[in-house]
């Protein structure tokens, strides 16, 4: 419980001269740690590591009796602190009659030091302001020059190749898309490519029967609304495009001749239930039914004509990939073993077994399911399914796993992410890590950049789980170890999921106060689709979704979309 009673006179002042020392013996205490630094990126660190430590040492009452005085509470990640301790010391002094008010207030350091950080990481393609635009390159992008040029005039500054997805041969010839729009354009386009990292993912869980399901369109309410359209063509047949809202079963049919407009066709489907479906007409492709309720087909079922010899086999479907249906309470083993059915689920990466510990959380498929480690084996890890829909959440394969709690130890580039930095130091202005978690993580980037002699290329860390947002300020000073510059990409999505939505907006300030104590700039993730853009380019406004990224050198969000 805070004490309600007013600070004695000259504790505020006495307070601010024991915060100013401490922040001066930054440089004998971190000595070591400095001269292991790039010049380039000294002073930024320096600042970096007494905003640091004030925020150690500073009373929690400081901020409040500062604004008591009207002076700065010094809450926020200055990006020159020592200098505005000091004139605040200053300007107390004087109001204490202990000296007198400077007539002109000293300068606090370099003004723009945070705009000429953003035009060197960003080169030309920093607007005025440091306001400019990332967008993620669909992969259509390979085989259509034009929507880059769409994009390109709509404002992109910055294009980016996700690494994940695609390879060599596909991001070649985005690059050279690229670079053909921007000559012809006039415009300036960096290109940044992110590297995939290791993905912690659910593996490929076995196939099961494929079903079709005809379900009648309904209300709000929902009452059905009319019956549901089946169009029954032989298997194997591609029809010409038909009505969205027909349901195309492939199926065998027998003595459909026999068949007129209004013959009924009797049967069970998939969930047993007896279902009936009513010929409308006879087409080219096939045959048009209609059913009054929801109807489930897999393959082999049989329904035959009421009073009458004609049948209808529904055909062979193609497998699809399968899933489990999880329930609070269900008990859950991870292994790296292929599929050996319900109760367990295989995954990738299964390294990370030996960085978990019993009751850390693990999330699945963006937070949807979640489930607490009850045991943990070398090739095993038993889950107890906490979060998950009463009537059960389905999870299929390749879907995200997240470990909120864990301290990973798995290194962030992989195998493919080495073979990939060949391309990626040829073509990329600016290279982007995902999977950063630890210093060890950039030296290994780092020293894999100098073998392909790019020293220069600038880094983009992104900041997209729990364990690097905790290792932020040491993430910083790895990256500060080298000349070229280095940016903040806050991915919001992603770090919701792993520390929850109620808590990313005070992780947001964070990551930001940090960064301008360090002179870094940032950039918020908008997750935003261009349709528009996308329309004109492709016909098709649902094809593709691209992801924008409004960046400002200053740390301060903007989103220039509309």
């Amino acid at each position: 419980m805070k004490d309600p009673r007013p600070a004695p006179d000259g504790w505020l002042l006495d307070t601010l001269r024991a915060l100013r020392a401490t922040l001066e013996r930054v440089d004998v205490e971190e000595a070591t740690c400095l001269a292991a630094l790039h010049a380039n990126h000294r002073d930024s660190a320096r600042n970096l590591l007494q905003v640091m430590a004030f925020h150690r040492h500073a009373h929690p009452d400081l901020p409040k009796a500062l604004r008591l005085r009207g002076l700065c509470p010094l809450t926020d990640g200055d990006t020159h602190l020592l200098s505005s301790l000091e004139a605040v010391i200053t300007a107390l002094e004087a109001l204490e009659g202990l000296g007198p008010m400077a007539a002109t207030p000293a300068p606090l350091g370099d003004p723009d030091v945070l705009q000429r950080q953003g035009e060197r990481l960003f080169g030309a393609v920093a607007a005025p302001g440091g306001a400019g635009l990332m967008v993620t390159l669909p992969a259509e992008a390979a085989e259509r020059p034009a929507l880059i040029a769409d994009l390109l005039q709509a404002g992109m500054t910055i294009a980016r190749i996700d690494c994940a997805h695609g390879d060599p041969e596909v991001w070649g010839r985005m690059v050279e898309g690229i670079t053909q729009t921007r000559a012809a354009a006039g415009r300036p386009c960096a290109i940044a490519m992110d590297l995939a990292g290791p993905k912690l993912r659910t593996g490929q869980l076995a196939p099961q029967p494929a079903v079709i399901r005809a379900r009648p369109p309904r209300d709000r309410m929902g009452r059905a609304t009319q019956p549901v359209r089946i169009l029954a063509v032989p298997p194997g047949a591609t029809p010409a495009p038909q009505d969205p809202d027909v349901v195309l079963l492939p199926a065998r049919l027998s003595k459909a001749k026999r068949l007129r407009p209004g013959d009924r066709l009797r049967g069970h489907d998939a969930s047993g239930r007896r279902r009936t479906l009513t010929v409308l007409r006879r087409l080219p492709d096939g045959l048009l039914l209609r059913a009054g309720r929801t109807c489930r087909f897999v393959a082999g079922l049989v329904f035959r004509q009421r009073h009458g010899k004609a049948r209808l086999l529904v055909g062979p479907l193609a497998p699809v990939s399968g899933e489990r249906l999880l329930r609070p309470g269900d008990a859950l083993r991870l292994t790296p073993e292929p599929d050996r059915g319900a109760g367990t689920l295989p995954c990738t990466l299964p390294e990370v077994f030996f960085d978990l510990r019993l009751g850390e959380r693990v999330l699945f498929d963006a937070g949807r399911i979640g489930g607490v480690i009850r045991g943990v084996a070398p090739q095993e890890v038993v889950l107890e399914v906490t979060a998950a829909r009463a009537r059960g959440s389905r999870l299929g394969s390749d879907r995200g796993i997240n470990l909120p709690d864990s301290d990973r130890r798995t290194p962030a580039l992989s195998a493919k992410d080495i073979d990939d930095l060949a391309f990626v130091a040829r073509h990329a202005d600016l290279i982007g890590c995902s999977g950063v978690h630890r210093d060890s993580d950039l030296q290994t980037l780092r020293q894999c950049l100098e073998d392909r002699g790019r020293t220069d290329l600038a880094l983009l860390l992104t900041i997209n789980t729990r364990q690097a947002f905790l290792n932020l300020p040491r993430l910083l000073l790895a990256a500060m170890g080298h000349a070229a510059p280095v940016g903040v990409m806050i991915a919001r999505g992603d770090l919701a999921i792993e520390c929850g939505w109620e808590a990313l907006a005070p992780i947001q300030e964070e990551i930001l106060r940090i960064c301008t104590a360090a002179h870094v700039p940032c950039l918020w993730s908008t997750e935003t689709v261009l349709e528009g853009i996308v329309a004109r380019s492709t016909g098709d406004p649902s094809k593709t979704k691209l992801t924008g990224l409004a960046f400002r050198s200053n740390g301060e969000a903007d989103d220039p979309l509309p």
